[in-house]
């Protein structure tokens, strides 16, 4: 099985959120976060989260990720 990460940055009122794919992270992400206050850009395949949901995202990746490094 491959190493997973998960790198989140806080900036720009909220979080971003660059990992390696995890449909069922994904899943629980989207079933946390609403719709308005998440964006995926497909471009760098990273994920902003608004900051009133970010701790909650944050949880949400600790459970799924061997490394949760923020920086």
């Amino acid at each position: 099985m491959p190493k997973t990460y998960c790198y989140i940055t806080k900036k720009h009122g909220g979080i971003f959120i660059d990992c390696s794919y995890d449909p069922d992270f994904l899943e629980v992400l989207k079933g946390h976060v609403p719709p308005n206050h998440r964006r995926y850009d497909p471009d760098l395949k990273q994920w902003w989260i608004h900051e009133l949901f970010a701790k909650q995202a944050i949880r949400d990746a600790k459970v799924f990720f061997d490394n949760v490094m923020e920086v």
